[in-house]
C-alpha cells in the first residue's frame, strides 16, 4: 500500500500563516486552517487532515511548502547562492592550505617556520600535512 503524503503549502496573512492543503484530500474537501507560528505548521496540517478524514495523526506525513512574495523569496534565494558560494569558497581554501603546508614541508621548512610563513600555528601545519596524505 502506498503512503499518502499530504502537501501543505504555508503563506504568511497577517500575523498568522495561512495553511491550505493542496493535495491528497478528495476533491471534495478543501483543508485550510492558521497558526501562529511556522514551526506549528505540520502539527496543525496533520490534526486538520485527521480531523477531515477520520485518520490518526500520527500516521499522517505532510510536505510544506511556504510561499512568500517575490521580494522575499528573492532575498532567500540570495542568500541560499552565497551559503553555497561560501562553501565552495571554503573547500578551495581548505585544499589551497593543505597543499601550501605541504609544499613548505617539501621545501624543507619546519612545521613551526611553515606555521609561520601561513599564519598558523606549527600544530595546525601537522594536522593540514596529515590530511594531505589521507
Amino acid at each position: 500500500m502506498t503512503e499518502t503524503v499530504y502537501e501543505v503549502n504555508a503563506s504568511r496573512s497577517g500575523d498568522w500563516w495561512a495553511i491550505e492543503v493542496v493535495s491528497g484530500l478528495p476533491e471534495n474537501v478543501l483543508g485550510v486552517s492558521q497558526t501562529r507560528r511556522l514551526n506549528k505548521v505540520p502539527k496543525v496540517a496533520r490534526r486538520l487532515i485527521s480531523e477531515l478524514l477520520g485518520l490518526d495523526a500520527t500516521d499522517i506525513k505532510v510536505e510544506v511548502s511556504v510561499s512568500m512574495p517575490e521580494n522575499l523569496e528573492a532575498a532567500v534565494d540570495r542568500a541560499r547562492q552565497a551559503a553555497v558560494t561560501e562553501a565552495e569558497a571554503r573547500a578551495v581554501a581548505a585544499r589551497a592550505r593543505r597543499d601550501a603546508a605541504t609544499a613548505l614541508l617539501d621545501a624543507n621548512l619546519t612545521m613551526r617556520e611553515a606555521g609561520q610563513v601561513l599564519g598558523v600555528s606549527h600544530q595546525r601545519i601537522k594536522q593540514l600535512a596529515d590530511q594531505a596524505k589521507s
